[in-house]
């Protein structure tokens, strides 16, 4: 890694920036379990995240109501919101990138006064107490995510790849199309076990201060204030 070049970072939402898998809890709760076999298939490869994602969505009752006293209960992991502020100030660019759907997460932001982050996700509304999936982004040749992060990551850089440091922070197997691009990975959870077995190199943290620090120490981004 050049340390020289422009930092830009790239997060995660579920089980990242929230502390807990507000999609994961939404579909158990609103499907009433009956969504477990579906999410088995997902994670033995039978069927895609898009594929999975649909299949739930088909089950869901929900009113818009019932989804904001919902997402009432999650919270941001520790040092998330500190963490934006710092980098807002220090001038790098911030990206949320999810396979989750906007309703939630623009929902989230809002509450926590961050509606400013941009982010990237597959796309829900709620019509007649029924939760319906749009999926806008092109994923090129990912048959595997709804929203693919890799793909976003690509699109945003576009033909500036020399010119910057990608450091991307996730927990889960949906990132796994995002670390291919990244220079610098923070992971947890699945994503830490998967980055593990395949020889990757990538650094544990249980909250936002835990990447700040390591930033900071390590020289990856020099100057921060």
């Amino acid at each position: 890694m050049n340390n020289k070049l422009q930092p830009i970072i790239f997060c995660d939402f579920d089980g990242t920036f929230v502390k807990k898998e507000v999609s994961h809890w939404l579909f158990k709760k609103f499907t009433g379990n009956r969504n477990n076999e579906i999410v088995s298939n997902w994670k033995k490869g039978v069927i895609s995240l898009r594929q999975c994602i649909q299949s739930e969505a088909e089950l869901v009752s929900i009113t818009n109501d019932q989804l904001h006293r919902f997402l009432n209960g999650f919270k941001l992991r520790t040092g998330a919101d500190d963490f934006y502020q710092v980098m807002v100030k220090n001038n790098i660019l911030f990206y949320l990138l999810s396979d989750g759907i906007d309703l939630y997460i623009d929902y989230i932001l809002k509450k926590n006064e961050l509606s400013e982050i941009k982010f990237f996700s597959n796309q829900a509304s709620i019509k007649n107490g029924r939760l319906q999936i749009e999926f806008p982004h092109d994923n090129y040749n990912c048959e595997r995510c709804g929203c693919c992060k890799g793909a976003r990551i690509k699109d945003i850089i576009a033909d500036q790849r020399n010119e910057y440091n990608i450091i991307f922070i996730g927990d889960g197997l949906s990132d796994i199309c995002a670390i291919e691009h990244a220079d610098y990975i923070f992971a947890r959870g699945d994503l830490l076990k998967y980055c593990r077995s395949e020889g990757k190199v990538a650094f544990e943290y249980a909250d936002f201060f835990d990447i700040l620090n390591r930033l900071k120490n390590s020289g990856i981004i020099s100057g921060l204030v």
